[in-house]
């Protein structure tokens, strides 16, 4: 074995199981943290670089080999911003350590340490409901009570149209236009654009049992959605809407605390379009559903969904690569087996 590898491996020993315990007093989750760097950074160099642990070096530590192993964890792992920071952080002060160890080494850690640390994009997203949130949210109402009836219509229109407060708020009763056995709501959206939007089954018995209800004998101008002042029957305001959404999901949160908290009209709008982009709907269809101007803006359901598939991955491999190091799978052995147990790796 070269005399750079016995110092290496020397080092890193000594880095992780002295230095960062002993002379810098840090917990035993940073100390982890560090750990699971070079345990990374060990499958970097033997997937990508094939160079196996027993076989890795200072020359592993090059400005370009570190660069090309942060971005592999944005690009192959999904990593964020912060998290390739600290990974970064945690190499150079690795490498500073090893520098004022040995000042041959020194040189090592200038060159690293001149790489900026990486910025995060802003990403827009949507917050959703889930399935379940849905039915926990369109059971809340009071349905003995005509009041409860109607919020719970409203929910249910607001999420399977994706229209936005005002445009429920704006529809009237000759917004439905029935062909047949279908009916479609006539929606006029931003700049007084129209589209049409098709109910389901489901949905128009709903429909039905509201308008039978709350719509006896009205013209065809009528609000669809109205509160009564003095016996007067006037539009209802986004306020009102507001209000008993808020209701309701301050009393869902409640029942399940993973429920959004501040539950809005346009969550429900999110939450129809992010259960169409999962089943596979095309994001143009989309964005015609929703009336967007642009599928750019629609894009933010494909953020977030990718988001939600990020987190689930980052769960599932710390529980089963980090927490347990492939190392621990395989049946590693000789040379390589001995100095990952030496580094405190495994």
């Amino acid at each position: 074995m070269k005399k750079n590898e016995l110092v290496f491996y020397r080092l890193l020993r000594d880095f992780l199981n002295d230095y960062l315990i002993t002379r810098r007093n840090f917990s035993g989750k940073t100390v982890r943290a560090y750990r699971q760097t070079f345990i990374l950074l060990r499958n970097y160099c033997h997937e990508e670089k094939g160079i196996r642990f027993d076989r890795m070096d200072f020359s592993c530590f090059s400005r370009s080999s570190v660069y090309g192993f942060l971005l592999w964890l944005k690009d192959a792992r999904g990593n964020s911003a912060n998290t390739i920071n600290l990974r970064l952080s945690a190499i150079k002060s690795f490498l500073k350590y090893c520098g004022e160890e040995d000042m041959e080494l020194m040189s090592v850690y200038l060159e690293v340490a001149g790489i900026h640390a990486f910025k995060g994009v802003k990403r827009t997203y949507a917050e959703y409901l889930t399935q379940e949130h849905l039915k926990l949210l369109f059971s809340l109402p009071d349905m003995t009570a005509r009041l409860g009836r109607r919020d719970r219509f409203f929910m249910i229109l607001a999420y399977e149209t994706g229209a936005r407060i005002q445009e429920m708020l704006d529809l009237q009763l000759n917004c439905i236009i029935r062909r047949d056995t279908s009916i479609r709501l006539k929606i006029y959206g931003k700049g007084n654009k129209v589209r049409y939007v098709p109910l389901l089954r489901a949905t128009v018995k709903h429909l039905d049992a509201y308008l039978a209800e709350f719509h006896k004998g009205s013209s065809s101008d009528a609000f669809l959605f109205y509160t009564t002042h003095n016996r007067q029957k006037t539009q209802m305001k986004p306020g009102t809407a507001d209000c008993f959404l808020k209701k309701y999901g301050r009393l869902a949160h409640k029942t399940d605390s993973d429920f959004p908290e501040g539950l809005h009209a346009h969550m429900l709008r999110h939450s129809i379009a992010m259960t169409m982009y999962k089943k596979g709907i095309p994001l143009s269809y989309i964005r015609d559903f929703l009336g967007h101007s642009s599928v750019e803006t629609t894009t933010i359901y494909s953020y977030s969904d990718e988001e939600t598939i990020t987190k689930a991955l980052e769960f599932v491999d710390h529980e089963d690569s980090i927490g347990a190091p492939a190392a621990r799978s395989k049946n590693w052995k000789g040379k390589e087996q001995y100095l990952l147990e030496y580094c405190g790796l495994i």
